[in-house]
């Protein structure tokens, strides 16, 4: 399974209930992504998951708010 493909359900299920396992996340929100956990909720999240896993090709950053549909 892919890292997008472990991601993207937790991805989903932030963005459409603005929670996780109890936590609850603002609209706006900037969340790291690692392996299906969430690495960092505040300021910074890009810099806390390069410091886990220095692979641009690993992780997902995302902004808590409605669902875009991406052109692929």
């Amino acid at each position: 399974m892919s890292e997008r493909e472990i991601n993207q359900p937790v991805a989903d299920q932030i963005c459409s209930t603005g929670r996780l396992n109890g936590k609850l996340f603002q609209l706006g929100e900037c969340v790291a992504l690692l392996d299906g956990k969430v690495v960092r909720d505040l300021k910074g999240a890009l810099s806390a998951l390069r410091s886990l896993d220095p692979d641009p090709r690993r992780g997902m950053l995302l902004t808590v708010g409605p669902q875009v549909d991406l052109i692929r």
